[in-house]
């Protein structure tokens, strides 16, 4: 069955983003809204997380997906923000239940801008937060409280895609993501250099920009058909090939003392829930173009996804390996290439002798993955 094209919608929001902004990431763009797409499909959602530096299109990104259908925007998340304690007072009139799941029922987005915020609380409240979303992505999440409150009110199940921004202060607590569960994937964002890029800004007009972009993407959202594309067999097999390499790339690597020697290796997780991630994502890009079967196109951007799901000193270091290219390692130091290194020799990918060289298990995944 030939697919819907509506690639001319896609063509709008990148025309917008080229009017608008200076050098916009479009591929950033283009995975931001095909994990938005993604929630129409069946099977697991995909958590995005835009990583980027102040003033870097990523408020301008979600910000677009303002006024959509079931689509949530939180300015602030607190421990109680997802299931309510609130005991109901005897014959009090209240539209609308205390606890933010109630509200938006079995099935919604979240988009949360300043997902940093969580990270900077205490410890305990923030280990409690994010407990709460790896159980909302799970499918549901029961809380208990000291309080009257009814088993319906403490209790939700539904489908819920959550997309949020941080900034690259991220990666300091990427040890804490693996602890409590991989659920987000990351979508990185380069910073805008330049003077020209000062310039762009000065002379934008910032409320057409923002009307013109949050016009585009609601056409493009609009235009959607209701199918489930599906992925070749040759497709699975490249991410699934993706989704172990970054597995092994990404787990945390504990280490201790002053000269901060490695105290164990942990295993990697098991690339399952990153391989689903990641496959949903490529039809969320298929279905922005209504197309029946997932192409070239999604995977490419799956790919780079993929990639920057692993953290920015140790896939530095991969690139770099990849193609010796010292440009990869700009601005890496020599004692945290160093223990990239030996994270990444850790897992299985890296081989250090006189210099460091990629495994022979590393090379058949990127190859497979066609990284290389």
């Amino acid at each position: 069955m030939p697919g819907i094209t509506s690639a001319g919608r896609w063509q709008t929001v990148q025309d917008v983003l080229l009017t608008h902004y200076h050098a916009p990431d479009i591929e950033a763009a283009r995975a931001v809204y095909s994990a938005f797409a993604a929630h129409r499909l069946s099977g697991s959602p995909v958590w995005p997380m835009i990583v980027a530096p102040p003033g870097s299109l990523k408020t301008e990104m979600l910000k677009a997906l303002e006024g959509e259908k079931a689509t949530h925007f939180i300015d602030q998340i607190t421990p109680n923000t997802f299931i309510s304690g609130q005991i109901e007072r005897p014959g009090a009139q209240s539209k609308d239940p205390p606890g933010l799941l109630h509200r938006i029922g079995a099935s919604g987005v979240m988009v949360f801008s300043d997902f940093s915020t969580i990270l900077a609380m205490p410890t305990d409240r923030r280990a409690g937060i994010l407990a709460d979303m790896r159980r909302i992505y799970d499918g549901s999440l029961h809380k208990e409280f000291g309080s009257a409150a009814t088993r319906k009110s403490r209790e939700w199940k539904g489908r819920i895609t959550f997309i949020v921004a941080a900034t690259p202060d991220v990666d300091r607590y990427y040890s804490i993501f693996q602890s409590l569960g991989e659920r987000f994937v990351m979508v990185r964002c380069s910073r805008p250099d330049g003077t020209e890029a000062a310039l762009a800004a000065m002379r934008q007009d910032g409320t057409r920009a923002r009307q013109d972009l949050r016009n585009a993407v609601r056409n493009l959202l609009a235009g959607l058909q209701p199918i489930e594309p599906q992925s070749p067999d040759d497709i699975d097999e490249k991410i699934a090939a993706l989704a172990e390499l970054v597995v092994r790339a990404r787990t945390h690597v504990p280490r201790e003392g002053n000269k901060k020697e490695i105290r164990y290796i942990p295993e990697a997780e098991a690339p399952t829930r990153l391989a689903q991630q990641l496959s949903q994502l490529s039809k969320g890009s298929a279905l922005l173009d209504n197309r029946y079967t997932v192409n070239d196109q999604d995977y490419a951007l799956v790919r780079r996804v993929g990639m920057d799901c692993i953290p920015a000193a140790r896939r530095k270091v991969l690139e770099y390996l990849i193609g010796a290219d010292e440009s990869k390692l700009a601005g890496l130091p020599a004692s945290t290439r160093c223990y990239a290194e030996e994270d990444l020799e850790a897992h299985g990918l890296v081989v250090k002798r006189a210099i460091a060289e990629l495994s022979i298990e590393a090379m058949s995944l990127m190859s497979t993955a066609d990284l290389i």
